[in-house]
């Protein structure tokens, strides 16, 4: 197949290979039955149901207590606030170090 990509060509060859091209696979869309296209579309009736696993279920109770729960533990961060504040917050520089070597991997 032949693809003209200059617009001002005069080589009508190439235009019709592709054109051909472009037919030919118009005709393998239009081959397929149109039962096939519609029996994908079709909504959802009244009677369709969903039943979820054990697990899913456990998941999705996991969620709603997780989405309860505030995103940041205020007491937590008043509680390391206050160490600093009044120096007895002494953090494990080899913890840290450690932590850090682990993201690299």
């Amino acid at each position: 197949m032949v693809i003209d990509f200059n617009p001002g060509s005069t080589s009508g060859a190439a235009r019709s290979s592709q054109s051909g091209a472009t037919a030919g696979k118009r005709d393998v869309a239009a081959d397929r039955p149109a039962a096939d296209t519609q029996s994908a579309k079709q909504p959802a009736t009244a009677n369709s149901q969903v039943k979820l696993s054990n697990q899913a279920q456990q998941l999705q109770a996991i969620e709603e207590r997780l989405r309860e729960l505030p995103e940041v533990d205020s007491a937590r961060v008043e509680q390391i606030k206050q160490a600093i504040a009044d120096g007895s917050y002494k953090p494990d520089s080899s913890r840290i170090a450690d932590k850090l070597i682990a993201l690299e991997h």
